[in-house]
């Protein structure tokens, strides 16, 4: 168990505050601008960023600049799709971001300048959040997550001619 410890408390740790955040985005449901649907959108792109950022660390940064930007390319794409299209897309891309976390910054060649815990954090936090949205969406819990964002659904809202006039002014 003593061998386990250094892998449990920062993924318990991220856990956690995976929790802390799933309440900030419930909190935010009320708010009919934002939505849990998009915070949690918003966080796993901020969570892909942060890995930019750590690049500058390495000690090859343009190789390794470019290996964080595809991964903020394909998380924040989860991220976005969650927002305007299916929830199941946030899923995805929190459930498989922690697979990102490990190979390349726990177990490979970014362990050389990623602390373990921060990877491992980070894998917990993907982990709560991953999780409650499965358990969100199957068992109706939140509503705001089974909405469209709200944008989208103000101008689904507008008539034919309001929608030609707003195209016309673009």
């Amino acid at each position: 168990m003593e061998e386990l410890t250094p892998i449990l408390i920062p993924a318990a740790v991220g856990f956690a505050l995976g929790g802390g955040v799933l309440v900030l985005a419930r909190l935010s449901a009320r708010w009919p601008q934002l939505g849990s649907r998009r915070a949690l959108g918003y966080a796993l792109v901020a969570t892909a960023a942060l890995y930019v950022g750590l690049a500058f660390a390495s000690d090859n940064v343009k190789a390794w600049f470019g290996i964080e930007m595809t991964g903020f390319a394909i998380f924040g794409s989860f991220g976005l799709l969650g927002i305007v299209g299916s929830p199941w897309w946030l899923v995805a891309g929190f459930a498989l971001h922690p697979l990102w976390h490990v190979q390349f910054h726990y177990l490979g060649t970014g362990a050389v300048f990623t602390p373990a815990w921060f990877a491992l954090g980070l894998s917990g936090f993907d982990a709560a959040i991953a999780l409650y949205v499965i358990v969100a969406l199957l068992a109706g819990l939140d509503a705001s997550l089974q909405r469209k964002a709200p944008a989208a659904k103000a101008e689904a809202a507008l008539t034919r001619n309001e929608r030609r006039l707003a195209k016309k002014s673009r």
